[in-house]
Order: structure tokens, then sequence, then C-alpha cells
């Protein structure tokens, strides 16, 4: 019962992260402790439950939590919401059985690579359908084949307007060198974008991941089903 209790308290919380996330890709940080607050009393009766084995798991895996999350945004793969998305979860989830279950952020973030595996696919179909249309995307860009291809994965061809109107979404992924436009896949978390777009009606950029929905995605997979890669590990040591 206190169980499902810790859980629905927390996804109350995350679920509003997540939404906030997809909209804006913007979390207040006050959510952060909203969902702390909520979850402590659950997680510290929890916490006089576990065995030792389960209790040195859970502090390794809150650990990991901090330490990967803030390397990763230092490093400007990922935002500051990320990482405190993560940081939290790594303190209110619990080891599971399995072998990467057992460490709660491990599998939290291990589901949420997962769940984001789609994201490249959508934005594929998207490219493709503006390709079917008739719309030259790559005018006027220059780039490699290779580049001209891992942009269909990666990027996004949109209007300025719709780029000018929804910065906090996008990044832009076009460079002007020398007069010249130049396609690049190189764009970090949070950099600066130019003040003005190059010259054109359309313009490729570089959408922000909502990653912290996909954490929450990874989440709720590890509260009801635990690490989604166990069960192929447990399937390939069976074969």
């Amino acid at each position: 019962m206190l169980d499902a209790a810790r859980v629905l308290a927390s996804l109350a919380v995350l679920s509003y992260a997540a939404y906030s996330d997809f909209r804006t890709r913007e979390v207040d940080d006050a959510v952060w402790v909203v969902l702390c607050a909520v979850s402590a009393p659950f997680v510290a009766l929890k916490l006089v439950e576990l065995e030792r084995g389960a209790l040195s798991a859970y502090a390794l895996s809150a650990y990991l939590a901090f330490s990967v999350g803030f390397a990763l945004s230092a490093l400007g793969v990922w935002g500051w919401a990320d990482f405190l998305a993560l940081a939290c979860m790594g303190l209110i989830a619990f080891p599971a059985e399995g072998l990467l279950s057992l460490f709660p952020s491990i599998s939290i973030f291990t589901n949420a690579l997962l769940a984001s595996i789609v994201y490249p696919l959508l934005l594929l179909a998207e490219n493709l359908s503006l390709l079917a249309r008739g719309e030259r995307v790559f005018e006027g860009v220059e780039a490699s084949a290779p580049v001209k291809l891992l942009a269909l994965f990666t990027l996004k061809n949109v209007s300025v307007q719709e780029y000018l109107s929804r910065r906090s979404l996008y990044s832009l992924a076009e460079r002007v060198e020398g007069g010249r436009r130049r396609l690049t896949l190189a764009v970090r978390v949070g950099s600066e974008a130019p003040a003005e777009p190059p010259p054109s009606a359309r313009v490729w950029v570089s959408p922000h991941v909502p990653f912290v929905t996909m954490l929450v995605l990874g989440y709720v997979l590890h509260v009801t089903a635990g690490c989604v890669l166990d069960y192929l590990l447990a399937w390939l040591t069976l074969r």
C-alpha cells in the first residue's frame, strides 16, 4: 500500500514535469523541490525496510544519478532540468529484480534512452514528408552527402517564422561562413543562437529532445516492469 502511494504521489508531480518539458522544454526548479518533499516520508519509511544489499544498491544508484547527470549537464549533452530530474528520480526510486533494475537510476536512464530511439524516426518521417511534397530542403545549404543523411534523422527543416516563434524548442543548425550557409550537426544544449537566421524562407534546426519526458517514461517503466533491457538479457541467457 505504501509503495503504491509513493509511486502515485511521485507520478502526480512527474506528470506535470513531463507536460511542461514537452510543451516548452522548460521545467521550473520548484517542481523538483515539491517532488522530493512529497516523496520524502515514503522514501524514509521504505529505507527502513531495505536489506543491506538493497540499501547499498540504492545508495550507489543515487550517487550515479547525481554524478552522471551532472557530468552530462556540464558537458552540454543535456540541460539542467534533465540533471535535476535524474538526480531526484535516483532518490525516490528503489531497486527491483533484475541486473540493471537493481540500480534504479541505471534502469530509468536505460529505459529513457530506449524510449527516445523513436525520436529520430519521427524526424526522418517528417523530413521525408517534406521531400515528398517537393520541398527543396537542402537548397542553398552546403553539406556533404553523409551530413545530409544524418540531418534527416537528427534535424528538422522549419520555416523561419516557426524558428523565431519557438526558439525554446530549437537550436539553429546552420552557420553562415564567408557568405555561405553551412549545415552543422555539432549543436550543444544551451548554445547561443544567432541573433538573426540565415536569409532563407526555411532553416535547419536541432529540436531539443524532451528528455525529462523520456526520463518520466523511464521511471514509469521501472516501477511497473523494471529495466526493459533486463528482459533482453534474460532472453539471451536462455538461448
